[in-house]
């Protein structure tokens, strides 16, 4: 199962939090997928995720995609993705 807890960063302080949860286990060729799902929770645009975003995740179970990662506007300083092993 996939879990990844998402919150987006505002002036350095927590604005929204979304816990997204999938029934499959973790494939690399989905990121952008969850990562999609996830932005649309928020009704953020995707950002663009690059090998350094990937391996991030991988690695050290959490990703922070900054206002550079994105194309569009969006209303937040950082979104942060991170694995969580919660209930």
């Amino acid at each position: 199962m996939v879990k990844i807890f998402a919150k987006t960063i505002v002036n350095e302080k927590v604005k929204k939090t979304f816990k997204f949860e999938i029934d499959e286990d973790f494939e690399i060729d989905h990121f952008f997928d969850y990562v999609r799902e996830i932005c649309e929770h928020f009704d953020s645009p995707t950002p663009v995720i690059l090998a350094k975003h990937i391996r991030d995740f991988i690695v050290f179970s959490t990703v922070t995609f900054v206002k550079s990662d994105f194309v569009e506007k969006i209303f937040f300083d950082k979104l942060i993705l991170e694995t969580y092993k919660g209930i």
